[in-house]
C-alpha cells in the first residue's frame, strides 16, 4: 500500500489524442472544416516520414488551401517563428499544423501567436500579458518519440545570437488534436530514435520526482518509464543495419505522449536545463544532453525515494543509469570533458531556472549547479 498523504490537486490535458497507423487518413474528416491550411515543418522530416503526403492526400480531396512552412531547424529560433507567424497572418490561416520532432511543434505554436496578434514584437512572446487575441486551432503531428509537446503547452525557442533557451508556457497553444501514427517514426535512424526516446524517458523520471508530482500525473510518468526503458533495453543489442520492430516504435511512441502528459502537470527537473548548454554550444542532440544528467539526477535522489517509488522504476536505479550510459556512449561518440572555467560559466547561464527547485531534492544555488556539471562532464 502507498503510504503518503495525498493533497489536493488539478489536472488538465485537453488534447484529443488519436492514436494508431494510419490516424491522419482515417481521421480526415477534422480537417474537413479548414479552409487555409498553414503547416510548420522542417525541410526533410515531414515528406521523409510520409506525414506530408498524408496531408497533401486530405488536402487533394478536401480542396483546402495550403502552405508550406519549412524553415524550421534544431532548437527553431525565434526570429524564424516570428517569420512564420507573420506568413501565416497574411495566409489567413484557420489551422496550423505543425509536423515533426518537438521543434517544428514547438514552432508551430509560436508561429499561432505571432499570427494572432500581429502587433507582438518576437520577445513579447515571453510576456502573456501581451497577448491580445486567441490563436487559431492547432494540430500536432508528431514524427519522433521523444518531446511530448503535442500533449502539453510548451514551447521551447531558441533567443537568436544567445545560445540560449526560453520557454512560453500558454493554455492557448495545447493542440486541438493530436495525430500520433508510429508509422512515421519508421524512416528514424538508429541515433535519432534512442536520443528522442532518452528525451522522453527524462520527462518522465523528471515529473516522477517533481514536488508538483499528482497521483494522476505518477500514472503517467510511470506508464512511460515502463514503456520507454524496456523498449531502450531493446536497442541496446541492434546492430546499426537492423530493423526496429514496429511494436517498438509503437511503445515508444505511446511512451513519449505519457511523459509528455505527466510533465503538462510538473514540468520538468535540472537535466533539462543542465543538457541546455550543451545542446547550443556543443552541438549534442537534445536527448542525448538531457540524459546525460539523468543519472546524478537519480543518484541524488536515491536515499530519499520511498520503496513503493522506486518500484515504479521498473528496475533499480544503478540498471537504469547504466542503461542510459550504455546508449549515450553507443549512439552519441559524445566524450568530451569541460574545464571549471567552462563549467561554471555554463553554470551562471542556467542559474535562475525554475527547473531546479522542482524536484524533490531542491537545487538552490549556483554552486550546486557547477558541483553536478564537474562530476557528469567535468575534466
Amino acid at each position: 500500500m502507498i503510504n503518503y498523504e495525498i493533497n489536493n490537486f488539478n489536472f488538465f490535458m485537453p488534447v484529443e489524442i488519436v492514436f494508431g497507423r494510419d490516424c491522419v487518413i482515417k481521421n480526415k474528416n477534422k480537417f474537413g472544416k479548414y479552409k487555409k491550411i498553414f503547416i510548420v515543418s522542417g525541410k526533410s522530416s515531414a515528406k521523409i516520414s510520409g506525414a506530408l503526403s498524408d496531408m497533401l492526400e486530405i488536402f487533394n480531396e478536401t480542396k483546402a488551401d495550403f502552405y508550406i512552412f519549412d524553415k524550421i531547424t534544431e532548437n527553431p529560433l525565434l526570429s524564424v517563428c516570428y517569420e512564420g507567424g507573420r506568413e501565416a497572418k497574411l495566409f489567413g490561416a484557420d489551422l496550423i499544423v505543425g509536423i515533426g520532432g518537438g521543434s517544428p511543434m514547438d514552432a508551430a505554436k509560436a508561429a499561432a501567436m505571432f499570427a494572432a496578434n500581429p502587433r507582438m514584437n518576437p520577445e513579447d512572446l515571453f510576456e502573456p500579458e501581451l497577448y491580445k487575441n486567441p490563436p487559431p486551432d492547432f494540430f500536432a503531428i508528431p514524427t519522433t518519440s521523444g518531446t511530448g509537446s503535442e500533449a502539453n503547452p510548451y514551447s521551447v525557442i531558441t533567443l537568436d545570437g544567445q545560445d540560449l533557451k526560453k520557454t512560453f508556457n500558454y493554455a492557448g497553444v495545447y493542440a486541438k488534436t493530436a495525430f500520433l501514427d508510429p508509422k512515421y517514426t519508421i524512416a528514424l535512424p538508429h541515433n535519432i530514435t534512442v536520443g528522442t526516446a532518452l528525451d522522453a524517458l527524462c520527462h518522465c523520471i523528471e515529473s516522477r520526482l517533481s514536488v508538483k508530482s499528482t497521483p494522476v500525473s505518477e500514472i503517467y510518468a510511470n506508464s512511460g518509464i515502463r514503456l520507454i526503458y524496456r523498449n531502450l533495453k531493446k536497442l541496446i543489442d541492434l546492430k546499426v543495419g537492423d530493423n526496429i520492430d514496429y511494436s517498438i516504435r509503437e511503445e515508444l511512441m505511446l511512451g513519449s505522449f505519457y511523459g509528455g502528459v505527466a510533465i503538462n502537470t510538473t514540468g520538468t527537473g535540472f537535466p533539462h536545463p543542465m543538457g541546455y548548454n550543451l545542446t547550443l554550444i556543443n552541438g549534442l542532440p537534445h536527448g542525448f544532453a538531457c540524459a546525460l544528467f539523468i543519472g546524478e539526477f537519480l543518484e541524488l535522489h536515491k536515499n530519499i525515494i520511498k520503496p513503493e517509488t522506486l518500484g515504479s522504476f521498473g528496475d533499480n536505479l544503478d540498471n537504469i543509469k547504466n542503461t542510459v550510459k550504455i546508449l549515450i556512449d553507443y549512439y552519441s561518440d559524445f566524450n568530451e570533458k569541460f574545464s571549471d572555467e567552462t563549467l561554471r560559466f555554463y553554470s551562471s547561464r542556467i542559474k535562475t531556472a525554475k527547473n531546479f527547485t522542482n524536484s524533490i531534492i531542491g537545487i538552490t544555488g549556483e554552486e550546486e549547479i557547477f558541483k553536478i556539471y564537474k562530476k557528469c562532464v567535468g575534466v
